[in-house]
């Protein structure tokens, strides 16, 4: 049995505790396919917020990677729920929310 390496950081005032990404992959690609998508230009370049079917805001995107290229990269257990990141190869372009 291998050991879990556990990591703690802090968010605002918050501890933020990392936890297993394998736990929380399904979840979040499944709510990913869900999301609706409101897309914006700015000078910086293209931002694709993401909105649940209740009309919260729960993560966004930065670039111009398809919302079918995402992956899931790391995952972080926070008072307000679980936050993964979005990642488009090797690099992290994003996050998402899900309920805790």
């Amino acid at each position: 049995m291998e050991a879990k390496a556990w990591h703690f950081v802090e968010f605002g005032e918050f501890p933020v505790e990392e936890i297993d990404v394998d736990e929380v992959r399904d979840d979040a690609l499944e709510l990913l396919e869900r999301v609706t998508v409101e897309r914006y230009e700015t000078s910086r370049g293209t931002i694709f917020k993401l909105v649940d079917e209740h009309g919260n805001y729960i993560g966004k995107v930065v670039g111009d990677c398809p919302l079918e290229k995402l992956s899931i990269g790391s995952a972080y257990q926070t008072p307000f729920g679980i936050k993964v990141t979005l990642d488009c190869g090797e690099s992290i372009v994003g996050w998402l929310y899900l309920e805790g």
